[in-house]
């Protein structure tokens, strides 16, 4: 074990008691950029020291302990810094690496760094900021390509391969073909999914009463139901839909079935390139299941669907963040 290890293994409440120290201890053990440096270069020392320590003093303010922050407060805090998003996410990107060190030895299994949370809010007032990156959407010979692409015959020869295959394939298909977030993979059961006579998938929230359902396009159907058999077949065990394998793993003696959010948005960069879009967009136009989940607004969208009821699809709370999703995709139909 490394004394980074022993660090946060053995004196955690160190970041309530004394935050800015313990941000000094940890940022010593930082590896800097590139195979040649040992440790973050001074100048960036110093930046993420001043981000730190304004962070700091707002928690404080606000009688936040650390450990207390939840993703809630991390967008209050960025909405209070200034107008500016990419030095907002800077601030953000700071304290998702120190929360996941916190944390990483406490949290319970599919628990979302708050800080990786606050990034996938949908409708945060922080990400209303000069130097937003444009609204992604997926062009329709791209979502031509794509849809073909998960509905086309299983290519791996071993069983458990295919199994994999298909997993990656359904969730996709539920991204571009359902409109559905990575957090909604993440947790949605086998319950949820109802591919008899219309097609709907039912989503809920754990932390409320607030529930929504959803029409997936008839490729994405398709593609559940051929991942649903594949999954019966190989007796996957737990009500997840898609799990991070066919049987539950032990991971530091907890049982782990979810899958991570980041494995999707590695599997959604495979299924993108093996499809041929990746080739089609080129290297500067990557697709993230954020895009996918975009185009499957579009394509409501040139279907001549209202914003309003692209809103009760996605799910989304308020009917403006569909307003801003339509006009977002007028803007890039037009470009």
């Amino acid at each position: 074990m490394s004394a980074h290890d022993d660090l946060f293994k053995t004196d955690s409440t160190a970041w309530d008691t004394d935050p800015k120290t313990t941000f000094e201890q940890w940022l010593s053990q930082q590896p800097g950029r590139g195979t040649s440096r040992a440790h973050i270069r001074i100048s960036s020392a110093e930046v993420y020291r001043a981000q730190w320590g304004r962070f700091v003093a707002w928690i404080e303010q606000k009688s936040i302990k650390l450990s207390e922050v939840d993703s809630i407060a991390i967008s209050a805090f960025l909405e209070s810094l200034d107008n500016n998003r990419p030095q907002r996410d800077r601030y953000r990107k700071l304290i998702q690496r120190v929360l996941a060190d916190l944390i990483k030895n406490t949290s319970e299994v599919g628990f979302m760094n708050p800080a990786a949370q606050a990034m996938r809010e949908e409708g945060a007032k922080w990400k209303e900021a000069d130097g937003n990156l444009p609204t992604s959407f997926l062009k329709r010979v791209e979502r031509d390509v794509l849809s073909t692409h998960l509905i086309s015959p299983i290519c791996a020869e071993k069983e458990r391969d295919q199994w994999r295959e298909a997993r990656d394939r359904a969730i996709v298909g539920s991204c571009v073909g359902a409109g559905l977030k990575v957090a909604e993979i993440v947790a949605l059961t086998v319950n949820c999914i109802d591919l008899r006579g219309d097609h709907w998938i039912t989503l809920r929230d754990k932390r409320s009463q607030f529930s929504h359902r959803t029409r997936p396009f008839d490729y994405a159907a398709q593609a559940l139901t051929t991942w649903l058999h594949h999954r019966e077949r190989m007796a996957t065990e737990g009500n997840l839909l898609f799990p991070s394998d066919i049987k539950t793993i032990i991971k530091n003696g907890k049982p782990v079935t979810s899958i991570h959010p980041s494995t999707i948005v590695r599997i959604t960069e495979s299924v993108i390139e093996e499809s041929g879009v990746k080739a089609l967009r080129g290297d500067e136009h990557r697709a993230s299941p954020q895009t996918l989940r975009n185009s499957y607004a579009a394509e409501l969208f040139e279907q001549g669907e209202s914003p309003a009821m692209v809103a009760d699809r996605m799910g989304f709370a308020q009917i403006v963040s569909a307003e801003r999703l339509f006009a977002s995709w007028e803007m890039w139909r037009n470009n």
